[in-house]
């Protein structure tokens, strides 16, 4: 996939003749980005174009109100995601207060028609581009009866009754519902940032760890997990992950980190590695011991209800 920074609209060069668009944070990328995105991809192949995204590298409500809502996945994890759903070309706007103030008949020929060259533009049911989102539904099928784009513009997607959003999401990480979390994403929740060196305090429990960088922001609750960790080249290792503050000996820690230990296997070299961990099971919270010896047990217990939690995963089910 191809990927393009863009910071303004002025003197805009072509970037394609042709192309299907969509447009949108895509945070998270659940089953309702999914939806729009699967049909991004059919309508480019049947129309022989490129599929391209047009996403931004921060929330805008970051800039227009100096807050938004906690990332869910970060850049260039979501890049990765919207690889993997088959687009083309993800073109990154640098939204910035000077963007912000783009008028949406501006984004519209500037970026969509003159740069892009959109034949069809995919939104879902709330898009809005441009200066104080004027740029809806209603507007953009204005826009492209003018220009000759077509846009098709998607309902809600619902899963078990609820709208799948980026907000859904969000609420049910925090909650620790991972199932929830699960079915809305169509996948299991997932954190991705780089192994970095840690205090070493895992090993000599014999349980060495794998720190975890990581720059998403929408954590679940303090505790142990089942887990799948991944690098590209390592992938699909099962492993058990405390994400805490360590308070047996790190009584007055307040940043909580992650750490992973990986299941018989002990010799791996990970250090600077970007890795993908897949949350399936919470095993318990956090908790304080008093000494190595009871943090020690306790972590052999914990690697054997993860042993369970990834038996029960492999297990065929009905239907």
């Amino acid at each position: 996939m191809q990927r393009l920074q863009l910071r303004s609209l002025d003197d805009l060069e072509p970037i394609l003749p042709g192309s299907v668009v969509t447009v949108g944070v895509f945070d998270g990328l659940h089953l309702g980005h999914q939806t729009m995105l699967d049909r991004l991809t059919a309508s480019a192949k049947r129309r022989n174009l490129p599929a391209v995204c047009v996403t931004f590298s921060v929330h805008p409500k970051a800039v227009l109100l100096g807050e938004a809502p906690r990332q869910i996945v970060a850049l260039e994890h979501r890049l990765e995601l919207l690889e993997r759903a088959g687009v083309d070309l993800a073109l990154v706007v640098e939204f910035s207060p000077e963007f912000s103030t783009v008028e949406a008949e501006v984004f519209v020929e500037r970026l969509l028609v003159r740069a892009l060259g959109t034949r069809e533009l995919i939104i879902g049911h709330d898009t809005a581009i441009g200066r104080d989102r004027r740029g809806d539904a209603p507007f953009l099928t204005e826009a492209g009866l003018r220009f000759g784009f077509e846009v098709v513009s998607l309902g809600e997607v619902l899963v078990d009754g609820v709208v799948a959003s980026s907000t859904a999401v969000r609420r049910a990480i925090g909650a620790g519902e991972l199932v929830a979390a699960r079915r809305l994403l169509g996948r299991p929740v997932s954190l991705r940032g780089t192994v970095v060196q840690g205090d070493g305090r895992g090993a000599t429990l014999g349980f060495p760890t794998a720190n975890l960088e990581v720059l998403s922001e929408a954590f679940p609750p303090l505790g142990v997990y089942a887990v799948t960790a991944s690098t590209e080249a390592h992938p699909g290792l099962k492993g058990v992950m405390n994400y805490g503050l360590r308070p047996t000996f790190h009584q007055d820690e307040t940043h909580a980190v992650f750490e992973i230990h990986i299941l018989d296997a002990t010799d791996l070299d990970l250090y600077g590695q970007t890795m993908e961990v897949q949350l399936h099971a919470f095993l318990r919270r956090e908790q304080r011991f008093d000494g190595p010896d009871a943090l020690q047990a306790q972590i052999a217990l914990d690697i054997e209800a993860a042993r369970e939690a990834h038996a029960g995963l492999s297990q065929p089910t009905d239907g």
